[in-house]
């Protein structure tokens, strides 16, 4: 009678246990397929599931520095390119968290990072700091789900400020047309690269280059513009060098008269881009290729996208 007893407490165990094990597989697969559906990703899909970074590769046998894409100097090797962050992160980690949630979000541009040291490349050779603490500043945020479900997958809300600043810039024609006459300011001053701050804030926001700026800055780019036009009258309107460089400059000048640091705009890092172009012999062919105010790192960041 013992021995049939333990006998039949041992197949009850036995049979709880299998149903436990069938209830969390069922789980995880549940849990997989809602990630996967929400992103449209699996969590080993790691060359979806890795950010972009955020400008263009590095030439891997170059010995002299290169202006990245925040507007300081980093090895001219760097960033190795996509498939390489892809290669390393896989080797580290095998999987990524797929989900469009805040924490595998900010877990992803975090391995990324991780991936880009190991590669021997300073984050600043990416916008990849940037937008993680674009990501992070959401923690504290009671509005953090609705400003998610408007982003892709890697989105931040750094990417989307980015992308609604240029558009504001093109309205205004400020990104485009090689024929405007010096004295067609909305069309010569540099577009700002970020979304205009709000006026009322009193607490900073996350800026595009990943420093925290004044909540109301920067300016609108009209407020820019009419600054520009009090201070110059007139801009350069040619696309030769030295035209883009002071364009640029001048309108750095109008945003420090608005009270705003220039970290608060891309202008810093794109002008960086053009004035190191002052000693290269192959400036004029480069610069062939540009629009009217845009410059080598515009460029590098529009190559760069996935």
């Amino acid at each position: 009678m013992y021995r049939r007893g333990v006998s039949i407490r041992t197949r009850k165990l036995v049979i709880a246990g299998a149903a436990a094990a069938l209830l969390g597989s069922a789980l995880a697969v549940g849990t997989g397929m809602s990630q996967a559906a929400e992103s449209g990703v699996s969590s080993g899909d790691i060359n979806a599931l890795v950010p972009a970074l955020g400008f263009s590769p590095g030439n891997p046998n170059a010995t002299a520095d290169r202006v990245g894409p925040t507007g300081v100097n980093v090895p001219g090797r760097c960033p190795p390119t996509q498939a390489q962050v892809n290669a390393q992160v896989a080797l580290k980690n095998g999987t990524l968290p797929s989900g469009t949630d805040l924490e595998s979000r900010i877990q992803r541009f975090e391995k990324t990072l991780s991936a880009i040291q190991d590669l021997k490349c300073p984050a600043a050779s990416t916008t990849l700091l940037g937008r993680l603490k674009s990501l992070t500043a959401l923690r504290g945020n009671a509005d953090r789900d609705n400003i998610l479900r408007g982003l892709g997958l890697n989105e931040t809300p750094a990417d989307k400020a980015a992308a609604t600043g240029p558009g504001d810039a093109a309205a205004s024609g400020a990104t485009g047309n090689a024929g405007a006459g010096s004295g067609d300011i909305n069309a010569l001053v540099p577009a700002l690269g970020f979304s205009p701050g709000n006026p009322n804030a009193t607490a900073d926001r996350v800026g595009p280059t990943g420093v925290n700026v004044p909540g109301r800055c920067p300016p609108t780019q009209a407020q820019v513009n009419a600054q520009v036009a009090l201070k110059n009258g007139t801009l350069p309107s040619g696309t030769d060098l030295e035209s883009r460089i002071q364009r640029f400059e001048k309108t750095l000048s109008a945003i420090q008269d608005l009270k705003c640091p220039a970290a608060s705009t891309t202008l810093l890092g794109r002008l960086k881009s053009l004035t190191a172009l002052r000693g290269n012999a192959d400036r004029d062919n480069i610069l062939r290729g540009l629009g009217l105010n845009e410059t080598p790192a515009d460029k590098a960041a529009g190559n760069a996208a996935p």
